[in-house]
């Protein structure tokens, strides 16, 4: 008798511990990574996400119990603090297979245009030879280099790869179509952009949360906010071409 009162004790002892352990895990305050430098697309204001990408990304954390902070960060750090721990999740991302080794990727949110920018209007990329490419550090743009024994320029953010177009210091800057007008509204020469690809845009979440329903509850949130997101383009201001 004696032994079973105390194994039920224990028993009860354990669930108090689990459902104090799951409180806790709830009322975590997990950091996420924002892009920097597309400050109109997606940018951290007051604490709070902000920019013509914001609301997809505001429907998916208000789904998902927990504190979250964010802070905006290069590119490049992001993928650092994903891979080590820094960070919860990152955004706005794409997936690649090496980004897979340490991170979750949350499935597709909403979709995006990657084009090539240039200044001359060239016969077909994958003709030519040499081509010089430039796009941010740690950018996809690898996947989307074109034409024989081409050249390539890391950079810390779009500004300074679009300069170095303008100053014939490379002939291709791959990036996102959202962004072309943000660097090009004051260019006054003729300049065109061609497609690279459509892709898949979302969120990577950390191999390293120790909570082991945050990555879960984060894709079944973004399975619902892609459902509404088709329901309400036009309100939440969906970036596309004319």
């Amino acid at each position: 008798m004696e032994r079973a009162f105390l194994l039920r004790l224990l028993q009860i002892l354990w669930l108090s511990l689990f459902s104090v352990s799951l409180l806790a895990d709830s009322k975590r305050t997990h950091v996420i990574g924002v892009f920097d430098d597309i400050d109109r697309e997606i940018a951290v204001e007051n604490g709070k996400l902000v920019g013509r990408f914001a609301p997809y990304y505001r429907c998916v954390f208000n789904r998902v119990e927990g504190d979250f902070k964010f802070v905006e960060m290069p590119l490049a750090q992001m993928l650092y603090r994903l891979r080590k721990g820094g960070i919860s999740a990152g955004l706005p991302l794409v997936q690649t297979p090496e980004r897979d080794e340490y991170a979750d990727f949350g499935g597709l949110l909403f979709q995006t245009e990657y084009v090539y920018l240039l200044l001359r209007d060239l016969p077909p990329l994958d003709s030519l030879t040499g081509l010089r490419f430039a796009f941010v550090r740690k950018f996809v743009g690898g996947k989307l280099l074109r034409g024989e024994d081409p050249q390539v320029t890391d950079v810390s953010d779009w500004g300074q790869a679009v300069e170095l177009l303008k100053n014939n210091r490379v002939d291709v800057v791959v990036l996102p179509w959202v962004l072309i007008d943000t660097y090009m509204n004051k260019y006054d020469k003729p300049y065109y952009n061609r497609t690279a690809a459509w892709v898949d845009l979302s969120m990577y979440i950390s191999h390293k949360v120790n909570d082991s329903r945050f990555t879960e509850d984060l894709r079944k949130a973004i399975r619902e906010c892609r459902s509404i997101a088709h329901q309400n383009q036009v309100s939440w201001d969906t970036p596309t071409r004319p």
